[in-house]
């Protein structure tokens, strides 16, 4: 009896070994990989955007993202609160396309946002490491003079690297900061939206 308790004991150390826990800092560099030159730079129009409500709509909110490699089990968690990191992109996306964007006060259109879905994995090869993520975030325009739903879209963001050396964490937290960057532009490409911003 004794030596099965033993045994348990020994196994569940080296599960619990085996568990890692990441902190995300979630840090995209906007400023300089948010492109200026997009669809929603062309409207006429300039519209003052507002930021709005937050919701976090994934089936599980207690970590960002998980994954195993080999007999190691990453659970990454965000440092910076989600809604900061998004609504950081969506300025950085609004002003850098003519428009105006505020945090307090209510603009033209308020922007919700809804976060989705954030995946992340990193595997290793004999010569090189690869890492990969994805996040999906819904965006819905509101009209603040009616309360109008103006228009609602999900977004998503995916980006995939590696390299010929023992890959690092690292990797990974660029990897989600790039898909983050990546979903901001593909709203600044929405060719609907902007469709449907004309009609303001």
């Amino acid at each position: 009896m004794r030596t099965k308790i033993l045994i348990l004991v020994l196994i569940l150390l080296v599960i619990v070994a085996c568990t890692h826990n990441v902190n995300v800092p979630l840090r995209p560099d906007y400023q300089q990989n948010i492109y200026p030159d997009n669809k929603l730079s062309k409207l006429e129009k300039k519209i003052k955007f507002s930021k709005g409500e937050f919701s976090d709509n994934r089936p599980d909110i207690s970590r960002l993202a998980s994954f195993k490699q080999q007999v190691h089990t990453y659970n990454l968690h965000e440092e910076r609160p989600l809604d900061e990191a998004f609504f950081e992109g969506l300025y950085q996306l609004m002003t850098s396309s003519g428009h105006e964007w505020s945090d307090t006060e209510p603009g033209d259109v308020q922007i919700n946002l809804s976060f989705l879905n954030c995946q992340a994995e990193r595997n290793a090869g004999l010569v090189s490491v690869g890492a990969n993520s994805s996040v999906q975030i819904k965006l819905d325009f509101i009209d603040t003079a009616s309360d109008d739903l103006i228009y609602s879209q999900v977004y998503s963001g995916t980006d995939e690297r590696s390299q010929a050396m023992i890959g690092l964490m690292g990797m990974v937290l660029k990897s989600i900061d790039a898909s983050m960057i990546d979903c901001i532009n593909s709203v600044g490409d929405d060719e609907n939206l902007v469709r449907a911003l004309q009609k303001l």
